[in-house]
């Protein structure tokens, strides 16, 4: 006879204990949490304070001044969206610089060849660009790597080379921007004007790059095999990635032209194509703070070292700060992918993971 096993025993019931959550955890994510915002709001007052700051400077020519650094604003535009191609959705895509000349031809032939009014010049270019980024996007996207590098910069080449011919049979060295709104002539209007439209921008593409859209960009990026496993169409978000790409890159373009009140056909060339790819190198690709610190770096650099005496008198030896100004920057961007190959935007994670450490230590201490 078997024993019936005992079915009504009490069994002690099973306490699971959740660990305190450490304190350099807590420390980490407020650091992720704040630094963004407490950064966010820094560089808004800065920006609103550095024409106050610059009369006191500069003086009358405080409005030079500050024409020169609007064009940062400018290459942060240009800047965010190679990063979305290149950055966030790992396309090597070298065909901004093309959208960047022809929004600018687009905006001044309306404005000042067709009498347009200088807001429908805006809006026109940038919708032509984002349509010319889906007519070359569809194609280019059936190619990748190398190819699509290469194919790319081959449009930057022919729409350059096409501007030109343009410029060469108007007679004409550069195309004028001359039905301009009177405000945009003043410095100030005009500095405020592009941070605005910048911090507008970023805002936007915060946003977005945290919705399903960035989320399904970052997938690609990482892993294009199990993202489409996941159900991604990767034509689908590529193709927006490039659509949205050449739409701020017109963009960029129609406030270059305003800012230069003239567009010219080297917009379109390679030289402008290194310059945009080196802005996101150098900040940091697949980051927000990446694109305005690269393009800092690019934008400002050269307008500080024309700053430096000429001759520089160093004892009884006189150099010529005039002729070493491109060497100079081209050594310092060198120094600068060298210490810091994840970009300028690794400055940040650096300094919180100090904090870190250093606040981990005195916890342990008490």
């Amino acid at each position: 006879m078997t024993q019936k096993p005992a079915t009504d025993q009490k069994v002690a019931p099973t306490v699971t204990i959740q660990p305190e959550p450490h304190r350099e955890d807590s420390l980490s994510a407020r650091l992720v949490r704040q630094r963004g915002w407490l950064v966010s709001i820094v560089g808004i007052v800065l920006l609103i304070l550095l024409p106050m700051l610059y009369n006191q400077i500069f003086g009358f020519s405080a409005g030079f001044q500050l024409h020169s650094i609007s064009l940062i604003g400018i290459f942060i535009l240009a800047a965010l969206a190679q990063n979305v191609l290149t950055g966030y959705v790992a396309l090597p895509a070298l065909g901004n610089a093309a959208f960047f000349g022809v929004s600018a031809y687009m905006l001044t032939w309306l404005s000042s060849d067709l009498g347009q009014p200088y807001w429908v010049g805006i809006l026109v270019a940038v919708l032509v660009s984002a349509v010319l980024g889906l007519i070359v996007g569809t194609p280019a996207l059936r190619i990748s790597g190398a190819h699509l590098a290469v194919a790319t910069l081959g449009l930057v080449t022919t729409v350059g080379s096409l501007l030109n011919f343009w410029d060469t049979t108007a007679g004409r060295q550069n195309y004028d921007l001359s039905n301009l709104p009177d405000f945009l002539n003043d410095d100030y209007v005009l500095y405020y004007s592009i941070f605005a439209i910048v911090v507008i921008l970023l805002f936007l593409t915060y946003h977005l790059l945290h919705s399903r859209v960035g989320r399904a960009w970052v997938a690609i990026r990482d892993n294009e095999t199990a993202a489409e496993a996941f159900g991604i169409n990767l034509t689908k978000y590529k193709l927006q990635a490039f659509v949205i790409s050449a739409a701020i890159t017109g963009l960029a373009g129609t406030l270059y032209a305003t800012w230069a009140t003239t567009a010219s056909s080297s917009m379109s060339s390679s030289d402008q194509t290194i310059a945009f790819l080196a802005m996101i190198v150098v900040g940091g690709l697949g980051s927000l703070s990446g694109s305005i610190l690269g393009a800092i770096f690019v934008g400002l650099l050269p307008l500080l070292l024309g700053q430096l005496p000429s001759p520089l008198i160093i004892g009884a030896l006189q150099l010529q700060i005039s002729t070493l100004t491109t060497g100079i920057y081209g050594l310092l961007l060198l120094l600068v992918l060298i210490f810091f190959p994840s970009g300028l935007s690794s400055l940040g994670t650096r300094a919180g993971n100090w904090l870190q450490r250093n606040y981990t230590r005195e916890g342990r201490n008490d």
